[in-house]
């Protein structure tokens, strides 16, 4: 069975990581797949522990932009420096573990697939959402169009064993699947930021048609 921890701080995540070390000596499993969500903050030692056991990282490219207000609440209890080099998306990409994204739903009410497209290569909110009033973070940990999309599918069927029947659009597997108005891999990126649903597909029947 896998383990789902919700790990902020830098403290959690490399105890946590100790403990999938340990359970993988105990039971013999390197394959165990558990997941750690948010990862705030990381060391450059853990992002590699992270890859060489397998864990999953969850993270949420919707909150790596400075949000006035809550990131000098941030600055406050951790200080400028830290809080500058938070949510390390890219490095673990980098590092060869398996990506996938959430949203931290409903408690944060961004619960948005092109958003999080958005912001993993931006680092900013579209201007309809906060007015521009936000600012890039860490934009050296900034994704390509392609991450994304692997973070929101076939990493995601991956972190759930299920690799083999969802995830990618192949034969054999399941036909479940959203159809969008633009082509989040080229269009430009603020289209991306505009694009609707146009179509929901399952089990290979067109059950949303806008």
């Amino acid at each position: 069975m896998s383990v789902h921890v919700h790990s902020e701080g830098g403290g959690a995540t490399h105890f946590m990581l100790g403990c999938i070390e340990d359970a993988e000596k105990i039971t013999g499993d390197p394959d165990q797949r558990n997941v750690l969500a948010h990862l705030h903050f990381v060391t450059d030692e853990d992002i590699r522990r992270m890859a060489a056991t397998g864990s999953i990282p969850a993270v949420a490219p919707l909150w790596t932009p400075a949000v006035p207000g809550n990131y000098e609440v941030e600055c406050g209890y951790v200080g400028k420096e830290l809080s500058d080099q938070s949510y390390p998306i890219k490095s673990f990409f980098d590092a060869g573990a398996n990506v996938v994204f959430h949203s931290d739903y409903p408690v944060s009410p961004l619960m948005n697939i092109k958003y999080s497209i958005y912001t993993a290569e931006k680092h900013v909110y579209p201007k309809e959402v906060l007015g521009g009033k936000d600012n890039p973070r860490n934009i050296g940990e900034a994704i390509t169009r392609e991450q994304s999309l692997r973070a929101m599918t076939i990493n995601v069927a991956r972190q759930w064993h299920q690799e083999h029947r969802m995830g990618s659009i192949e034969f054999g597997k399941l036909a479940n699947m959203t159809v969008f108005d633009c082509d989040f891999l080229h269009d430009d990126i603020e289209k991306v930021a505009q694009a609707n649903v146009i179509a929901t597909i399952v089990d290979g029947e067109e059950v949303y048609k806008a």
